[in-house]
């Protein structure tokens, strides 16, 4: 009887690593792109989750996968200041796995497997990317199809998706938007792209574009007024003047024939 205790406790950890491998699929899937493949974060931009105190809680972690998590958050003596976008495509059984995995993260493997070097980004030709002015690699559709900046654009862009002015200041800076650009952690984006991935170097443009954008002086909401006045006039004019074509090129009436050869 001394033993009886041992086989249930062997009985729960053996299920804890079951769950714990079963998380390591939908945590390269939902999170890796961001957070590493070894927890290790982005220094500065996203918190680890490798020796990360706050990942023994399995509850506070389901609740920041399914409902995200912003604002300021202090990790091993490191303050963080963006947003996590919520992941409600990530089942409760997932996240649960996905605890696990993360218990079974040590800080010495988030240390060997450091981040690689960000590859610069050229804030021009990420503005020419966003406009759609220079073609994606692999044949996504430009950023201002779907979002606008303020001020970069004649017309603005779409309103499908939110506004990415201050999306900097917002998701962690360009390290974070980098890497949730090359693997998007929203629904609709990640739908979007799927099959059509940004490339490193279009990732790396892009964020320090937006980064760029977010440190420049905020545009007045008057902007675009003014802007579509001056497009309604110009598309006024075209109309008036193609009706005038239309009206010489029309048949002429009987009297307007007998008019005219009256002139000569």
């Amino acid at each position: 009887m001394k033993g009886t205790w041992f086989f249930p406790l062997a009985l729960l950890l053996g299920l804890s690593l079951a769950l714990a491998q079963e998380g390591k699929a939908p945590y390269g899937q939902y999170c890796a792109s961001c957070h590493g493949s070894e927890g290790q974060g982005i220094p500065g931009a996203i918190p680890p989750l490798a020796g990360n105190p706050k990942v023994e809680d399995e509850a506070y972690v389901v609740k920041v996968v399914r409902q995200g998590l912003s604002g300021p958050l202090e990790v091993n003596g490191v303050t963080y200041n963006g947003i996590m976008p919520p992941l409600p495509q990530v089942s409760e059984a997932e996240a649960r796995a996905i605890a696990q995995y993360l218990k079974g993260l040590s800080g010495t493997q988030a240390e060997a497997q450091a981040p690689a070097p960000q590859v610069p980004g050229d804030p021009a030709l990420g503005r020419a990317l966003y406009l759609g002015q220079k073609a994606l690699q692999n044949g996504g559709a430009p950023c201002q199809a779907c979002h606008t900046v303020a001020g970069v654009g004649f017309l603005g862009g779409g309103s499908m998706g939110k506004d990415l002015t201050d999306a900097a200041k917002r998701l962690g800076g360009e390290a974070g938007l980098a890497a949730l650009l090359q693997n998007p952690a929203f629904p609709v984006m990640r739908e979007a792209y799927k099959g059509r991935p940004l490339t490193e170097a279009e990732a790396a443009a892009l964020a320090a574009f937006l980064v760029q954008v977010s440190q420049e002086v905020p545009r007045p909401s008057s902007l675009y007024l003014g802007r579509f006045l001056v497009a309604g006039l110009v598309l006024l004019a075209i109309l008036l003047l193609y009706q005038a074509i239309l009206w010489q090129l029309r048949p002429k009436s009987l009297s307007e024939r007998i008019q005219s050869q009256l002139r000569r």
